[in-house]
């Protein structure tokens, strides 16, 4: 799938600017020119940073362009002296390259000496990856200040994988291709404020080189968002702090649940070179369960009933890895505990033992609610690991309570002991014997890849061997595998994937093959597959796709082989009728329902329910049936506000789902299992209509809200959305069937019905679902 990225924010400023910038790829020298007469009309307007000097944190590190200017390069106005963009060359411009603290993200703030108001910022940033390292980054966002200690968080975006491409909005995610040619482009964000401080946290991916920063003044008459609107953020400018990831502390107390620490660290110290951890001190009636990881210690403290542990930073102190979240910290609440409503808990950094930032944060005690069990429906969070699973405390019983019902394995990383045993056996005998299901997680033909470069590294395969498994262009060999390919190793693989699934005895297996979109465009270059296209009288895309169903349909029948009592469910990750290509290779009507038994669309959108609604109910539409398992998340390209997990998980199920599963389990916090449970116990309450119903249209009086109906001949679930946090939130809603007699809010507050029609107030940013209830045999 994809690791999880830190939060990026900025905003490309349009369609238009997108289809620029994926044009400039290809050309050195002209595209160079359009990209910065691109840059001029973007930037056209009142300047506000001309002149000022940017504040780094980290200092930029890479010699080819650091000089003692690098406070001014920015905002001088004068793009770089590159005429072709290779801005890593040029000392007009500013870089950083791996290095001390660039992990947790590049601080870049701009003092504008007094409040302003600001109506636009941009960056203009290298992508195109004609070195490895040279690439766009990975996550940005643009805070805002009126003192320079209260920052705002205005805006966010993620850099996307080329499989979730067509999940960019330019708003909270994108995505440019990035082929072997530099290139720059212009990160933007419009949201109007007012403020003094601009600050951009931009986490590279490896490296990061800009050569502008502009800070456009409102144009007279732009109504400014007040700051106080926004998502409050801590900046810090020196020192290591430690802070809840999520922004809170929460500790649930029926069921113990994740917590996760983030490290801001701009010491500057260099790897090795201190000690860095954290200490984490609770009140009386809290206790860290030793299942907790990182490593840690228990300290006394001076305060009597209070508790200390003291944690050794997980990642390699100042390297690229240190953004990776510090957890998961497991927490108990001692039975007849009495916490007071104010209490609170202490996060301090640690550098060779010494603190750093000690910060208090409120506690918030919070029950999760129970879910019942949901036969009708398939809930999973499967990219979770064997060992992640059998490390939480309770872990069977209390992801049940929560509204699970299957359980993942990712068996290729679990090996057999030397004994004949595998350690992952017995965990999902009992997993079983409990009620769950198992989902086998496999990434079919990437381990091959791997498994080749690795044995072509060690010197174990001949040319003439490597020639057939790469692409051939103009006589080398290409970056890729050939997708004609079907020689020893894939063989293996298919063996291999075999022998997999007969050890797992799964009942649902989710592949993930995120491998072969480049290695198609490349293999149009090759003229074995060139004979081959021509030879069979095809078009280039349905040529290629037939060749992607073949090997699919390779894999997925050495799946069922292995089991042939099982009746298993099979499903590709991204893969759905919206998105009618998967990975160059997999088109949607080949593969279902001949080979796949789901549709998997990822819709990983920062919990935007109307996002996910409108993706599912074009699948349903599509399917007319609800085999769709959509990949959702609680943080991957970003995390979000947890409040909308909860219409994300009911909007996924009432337009036409019949189930969903999660990527990652490292992306979950206390709140976004709460209001996940939250979402399926509400449903729960109506079993019989999950199992026989489905989405019928339905519509209201007020055009800003979205409306979802699911019902069945007696029943029917009406989920009101006030999504775009509309000021207007009245609504009739006329009865989506005649025979409705009673309508409820699902917490049990009765609707009147008055014509046919119910009426409401749906609050910007809220929801409303509302049960109705059919005649029932002898009413009138």
């Amino acid at each position: 799938m994809k690791h999880t990225l830190s939060l990026l924010l900025l905003i490309l400023l349009s369609l238009s600017h997108r289809a620029s910038a994926a044009e400039w790829r290809g050309v050195v020298g002209k595209t160079a020119a359009e990209s910065r007469a691109e840059w001029q009309r973007v930037t056209s307007g009142e300047e506000l940073a001309r002149g000022k000097e940017v504040r780094f944190l980290p200092k930029p590190n890479y010699p080819l362009t650091t000089d003692d200017n690098d406070a001014h390069d920015l905002t001088s106005g004068v793009l770089s002296a590159r005429k072709d963009d290779r801005v890593w060359f040029s000392k007009d411009a500013v870089g950083w390259h791996y290095g001390v603290g660039t992990g947790t993200g590049i601080l870049m703030i701009v003092d504008l000496g007094q409040a302003q108001p600001v109506g636009q910022v941009a960056l203009r940033t290298l992508g195109g990856r004609e070195q490895g390292a040279l690439e766009l980054p990975a996550s940005v966002e643009l805070l805002a200040s009126l003192d320079g200690t209260h920052y705002y968080r205005l805006q966010r975006m993620a850099k996307l994988t080329p499989a979730e491409s067509e999940l960019s909005d330019f708003k909270t995610a994108f995505y440019i291709p990035e082929e072997g040619t530099a290139f720059m482009v212009p990160l933007v964000c419009a949201q109007p404020v007012r403020a003094r401080f601009i600050a951009l946290r931009v986490t590279p991916q490896s490296s990061l080189f800009v050569d502008q920063l502009s800070i456009l003044k409102a144009t007279d008459g732009t109504a400014l968002q007040d700051l106080a609107s926004f998502p409050p953020v801590q900046v810090f400018t020196d020192g290591l702090a430690a802070v809840p990831r999520s922004g809170e502390f929460v500790v649930t107390t029926n069921i113990v649940t994740p917590n996760w620490i983030e490290i801001q660290d701009f010491t500057g110290t260099a790897p090795g070179k201190s000690l860095a951890g954290f200490r984490l001190e609770l009140p009386e009636g809290l206790e860290l369960l030793p299942q907790s990881k990182p490593a840690f210690t228990e300290t006394k403290l001076p305060r009597a009933g209070w508790r200390s542990y003291e944690f050794a930073r997980a990642a390699s102190h100042g390297s690229a890895a240190d953004a990776t979240p510090q957890g998961p910290l497991y927490i108990t609440v001692h039975p007849g505990a009495k916490i007071p409503q104010n209490a609170s808990i202490v996060l301090t950094g640690l550098l060779d033992g010494q603190p750093s930032h000690t910060l208090e944060y409120p506690l918030q005690l919070v029950e999760i609610p129970t879910v019942p069990p949901l036969p009708a429906l398939d809930i999973s969070l499967a990219w979770m690991s064997d060992d992640e699973e059998k490390v939480w405390p309770d872990f069977l019983p209390s992801f049940s309570r929560m509204g699970f019902n299957l359980v993942s394995t990712f068996p290729r990383n679990i090996p057999i002991q030397r004994d004949g045993t595998w350690p992952s056996a017995e965990f999902l005998g009992q997993a079983r014997q409990q009620g769950y299901r198992v989902v086998y997680n496999e990434s079919p033909f990437h381990v091959m890849d791997g498994v080749i470069r690795s044995r072509l590294k060690a010197g174990k395969i001949e040319p003439a061997e490597a020639a057939e498994i790469f692409n051939q262009v103009k006589g080398q060999p290409g970056k890729y595998l050939s997708p004609l390919y079907r020689g020893r190793f894939f063989r293996e693989e298919l063996e291999r994937v075999a022998k997999l699934t007969a050890r797992a005895q799964p009942d649902h297996v989710y592949l993930d093959v995120e491998l072969w979109a480049r290695a198609v465009v490349e293999a149009k270059q090759d003229p074995r597959v060139q004979d081959a296209w021509k030879s069979s009288g095809l078009s280039w895309d349905d040529f290629i796709t037939n060749l992607g169903s073949e090997a699919l349909g390779s894999l997925v029948k050495a799946i069922r082989d292995a089991v042939p009592k099982r009746q298993l469910t099979v499903g590709l990750y991204n893969s759905d009728p919206d998105r009618s290509v998967m990975d160059g290779m997999f088109q949607w009507t080949k593969i279902y329902p001949g080979i796949l038994d789901v549709a998997m669309p990822s819709i990983y959108v920062q919990g935007r329910a109307l996002d996910v609604a409108r993706r599912l109910r074009a699948d349903h539409e599509a399917l007319q049936n609800r085999q769709i398992i959509p990949w959702l998340t609680a943080g991957t390209y970003g995390k979000f506000p947890a409040h909308l997990m909860e219409p994300m998980v009911l909007e996924t199920i009432l337009n036409g789902a019949r189930g969903l599963t999660y990527y990652e389990f490292s992306d979950f916090d206390p709140m976004d299992f709460y209001f996940h449970a939250r979402a399926l116990a509400a449903l729960g309450k109506f079993p019989q209509l999950l199992q026989t119903g489905k989405p019928i249209p339905c519509q209201g009086s007020n055009p800003a809200l979205h409306y979802t109906c699911f019902a069945s001949d007696s029943e029917a679930l009406l989920l009101v959305g006030n999504y775009s946090k509309a000021p207007h939130d009245e609504v009739t809603v006329p009865l989506p069937m005649k025979s409705i007699s009673q309508a409820a809010m699902v917490d049990g507050q009765s609707l009147p019905i008055e014509k046919g029609s119910i009426s409401m107030h749906v609050p910007a940013g809220e929801f409303r679902l509302i049960h109705l209830t059919a005649h029932t045999a002898g009413e009138k």
